[in-house]
């Protein structure tokens, strides 16, 4: 995890605002139901994600909590 977050933000001189969940900081987030540091192929069970500041559920790309958007289906799902 690490390799992903907090490595690449330092390298690349953005430590102050990327990289590790603090407040005031950046963070888009992918929410998975497992612990990932026992189980990697947890990461497969995403519940939801967060993009900039707006919550959506994974399944549905349907926005929760921080606004009512609804995603239309897509062509292939009509």
């Amino acid at each position: 995890l690490r390799t992903a977050t907090t490595a690449p933000a330092e390298a690349l001189g953005f430590a102050d605002d990327l990289g590790t969940l603090e407040e005031g900081k950046l963070a888009d987030l992918v929410v998975v139901s497992g612990d990932l540091l026992s189980d990697i192929r947890e990461s497969d069970r995403v519940e939801m994600v967060m993009l900039n500041g707006r919550l959506y559920e994974a399944a549905t790309l349907n926005e929760l909590r921080t606004g009512d958007h609804r995603t239309r289906p897509f062509y292939w799902q009509r």
